[in-house]
């Protein structure tokens, strides 16, 4: 039978030996399980405890084993991993008990002699918890980072060398919490007050969130699929950071819209929203299945007013000049490692070079659609200058017809003045419900 800590090995190898995506492998593994409830909420915490106290996890074992994590085999290295987060990050699963369960999972991937020598380096962790250590702080600060709180080498120097020591730590650690839930009010349908009450009823424990006025905190909740408000569409799954955007590009109800990168659809539905099912809103995306989605979410929400362009973003074009643009440009997602860790680990230096030039080619398409005095909002999920302020700088400095606006006043109203970067806001990872985000809006001024 294949248990919780089974299926959570597999899951684990998935992402880490073949670059399989956090949200899709848990979903998988746990539609096709026969786990109950209990069950399922221990492989979810496992697997993306895992990926997420990777580096960790490997220099505890690298201290006590006689070999390299980078030497063991993948499905040994990935079980020792799940034994020793189990033994030190989870307090009410007593060690042994841990230990016991991770060696008879790995039965299933690993010889004899390879399950002798998992069993054996986990004992003799468990022996040696209270010698576990890191690099010192005040003599390597980067690696010190990097085992402590487990982010890649890479992603710490910038951090130290762009903020500061203390707040690398604080960036750090907060991408290694659990993410709240946030929800977007559909105010299509109802309030934000009428919401939470539905809420409650349901036996979800929600609270309203001040910084956005239609947003949501579930702090504790069950599938939210099957939630009666979800199903009546009465809210949308959407991040905080994420819902500013909309608010930033300020769309009137008569405005025809553009949502170049539309998927998986938040900020197009939410678009509409603030446009009371008036004007036209295009979703366009390359992937035809994602719009698909963007459709299904519109049905549910009773959203009238967007139609979906299966297009390149770089190539689309239209036969009337539209009012307001939104390039949420495809990006590195280092902002939102806390949601999906496995990026910490997938996402190169040169990656950000491939995004540059794509980021850049989406921005000049959407000059040319934008008309004379119209918006565009720039937006990505990230907090890198190349991904960010520099393809910004870059744009402006190739069209002397668009300004930027400053967002200072945009800040202060929503309590955001600390991330102020150049009149853009770039928000970074903030304890659990703000994700690191960028927002920079510029405005098209002369002739058609």
């Amino acid at each position: 039978m294949r248990n919780a800590r089974v299926i959570s090995l597999e899951g684990i190898y998935k992402i880490n030996e073949e670059d399989g995506f956090s949200n899709l492998v848990v979903n998988t593994l746990l539609n096709k399980s026969n786990l109950d409830k209990r069950d399922r909420s221990l492989a979810t915490q496992l697997i993306y405890g895992v990926i997420r106290r990777r580096n960790t996890l490997d220099w505890i074992i690298n201290k006590f084993a006689s070999r390299q994590v980078k030497k063991m085999t993948p499905w040994v290295r990935n079980s020792l991993r799940l034994g020793v987060y189990q033994v030190y990050y989870l307090d009410k699963i007593p060690a042994p008990v841990a230990v016991n369960e991770t060696v008879e999972a790995a039965k299933s991937k690993c010889n004899r002699g390879a399950i002798k020598f998992i069993n054996g380096v986990l004992r003799n962790i468990i022996r040696n918890l209270d010698k576990i250590n890191y690099p010192k702080l005040e003599k390597d600060p980067v690696q010190h980072i990097r085992y402590k709180y487990s982010q890649p080498q890479w992603l710490v120097e910038r951090w130290v060398k762009n903020y500061g020591i203390d707040k690398a730590i604080e960036i750090a650690n907060n991408l290694n919490k659990i993410p709240a839930t946030v929800i977007r009010t559909n105010t299509l349908k109802t309030n934000r007050d009428s919401l939470i009450q539905s809420l409650v009823e349901d036996q979800v424990t929600a609270e309203p969130i001040a910084l956005v006025p239609e947003a949501i905190n579930l702090i504790k909740y069950p599938s939210i699929d099957r939630l009666k408000s979800f199903e009546e569409g009465k809210f949308q799954v959407q991040g905080l950071a994420s819902m500013l955007v909309a608010h930033i590009l300020a769309p009137e109800a008569d405005d025809r819209v553009v949502d170049l990168c539309s998927a998986p659809g938040g900020k197009t539905t939410h678009l509409s929203q603030l446009m009371n099912n008036g004007g036209q809103v295009y979703a366009v995306d390359v992937h035809q299945h994602k719009l698909e989605l963007i459709h299904e979410n519109c049905t549910r929400l009773g959203i009238t007013n967007v139609e979906t362009i299966c297009s390149d973003g770089r190539e689309v074009s239209f036969t009337e000049k539209i009012d307001k643009l939104l390039v949420d440009a495809p990006c590195s997602g280092l902002g939102i490692m806390a949601k999906k860790p496995e990026i910490r680990w997938q996402k190169k230096p040169q990656d950000l070079l491939e995004l540059q030039q794509l980021q850049a080619e989406l921005l000049e398409n959407g000059a040319k659609l934008l008309k004379a005095g119209g918006v565009l909002i720039y937006s990505t999920c990230t907090f890198t200058d190349e991904e960010n302020i520099d393809i910004i700088k870059g744009f402006l400095e190739k069209h002397d017809n668009f300004k930027l606006v400053d967002l200072s006043q945009t800040a202060q109203s929503f309590g955001l003045t600390e991330y102020l970067t150049e009149g853009t806001l770039q928000l970074l990872p903030d304890d659990n419900l703000i994700e690191g985000f960028f927002i920079a809006k510029m405005v098209k001024s002369g002739n058609e």
